[in-house]
């Protein structure tokens, strides 16, 4: 049985007329009858008593109104569950840098939550060499880091966008403003950085390194707005990628020092193993904050 002839049948009914439900149908006069004949030929009796233009619902006609009322609600009902049912869905598992964490997972999140509901998502926050010991284990299905770039053939970089990193102080600081500073000139400031061995502390220190160099800072901590919120009522430096503190320096809470011999750029990249499938809720996730990192 065609639901369309269904359709047509109850709009008739409905209508009180083959040419009120064509129209509303989109149907011509008629297609419409021929619908109604032909259901009446598959039940095997008459459901329409049609008398000088006007019709009548027979018995069988009321009876038959009443199934195909119910069918074309049930029909509609499986359309829509089918349509949740073919919705990106899945569990997702993150790695990722803190920065990372602080800068995508709160509006971004939101976002992409309204967009895919149906993805239930675990993040852990970790340093490279630990996100890339769980890829390898299959313990996360992506990673995303915030370091020198990476390229391994065990691994496909799904997406990446390159960071610029920056020394940042208060303007009230003593160095703010001046022209032709070193690492060597800044090496001694009360510095507050992210945890030895994290992403772009790491590249700091090797830069450092290089000179023969250490900067001992007076605090260590994860979390980078927290640092921000520190460096404005202080006079320490830190240093922080241009969109951790970019909101400050907009607001003029924290200025950058111009550091002529540190120039350090890093990159958040989205990374799976090679040989990892990629789900849907693969896909989705790297789709969406593909278009953000751009």
């Amino acid at each position: 049985m065609d639901i369309n002839v269904l359709r047509t049948f109850v709009a008739v009914c409905e209508y009180a007329g083959f040419s009120a439900a064509g129209e509303k149908l989109g149907y011509s006069q008629s297609t419409v009858s021929s619908q109604i004949k032909q259901l009446e030929t598959e039940l095997n009796t008459v459901l329409i008593d049609r008398i000088r233009h006007k019709i009548k619902v027979t018995d069988d006609g009321a009876l038959v109104l009443t199934y195909a009322r119910a069918i074309l609600e049930q029909y509609q009902k499986m359309r829509e569950a089918v349509s949740r049912s073919s919705a990106i869905r899945g569990e997702l598992r993150l790695a990722m840098a803190d920065s990372v964490r602080s800068r995508y997972f709160t509006e971004d999140y939101v976002a992409f939550h309204r967009k895919y509901p149906q993805i239930r998502m675990t993040v852990t926050t970790c340093g490279t060499e630990q996100m890339f010991d769980m890829l390898r284990k299959n313990e996360v299905d992506a990673v995303i880091t915030l370091d020198s770039h990476i390229y391994d053939s065990e691994f496909r970089i799904l997406s990446e966008a390159k960071e610029q990193t920056r020394f940042v102080v208060s303007p009230e600081h003593p160095l703010a403003g001046q022209k032709g500073l070193t690492l060597r000139d800044i090496a001694d400031q009360p510095f507050i950085l992210t945890e030895k061995n994290m992403s772009y502390r790491k590249v700091l220190d090797s830069c450092l390194a290089e000179q023969s160099l250490e900067i001992r800072p007076i605090l260590e901590i994860s979390d980078p707005n927290q640092i921000c919120r520190i460096l404005t009522e202080t006079e320490a430096v830190s240093f922080l990628p241009d969109f951790i503190t970019e909101n400050y320096i907009r607001a003029g809470r924290l200025v950058c020092l111009e550091v002529s011999d540190c120039d350090i750029s890093v990159w958040t990249q989205v990374l799976i193993h090679r040989h990892k499938w990629r789900s849907e809720a693969i896909n989705g996730f790297v789709d969406f904050f593909k278009e953000i990192m751009t």
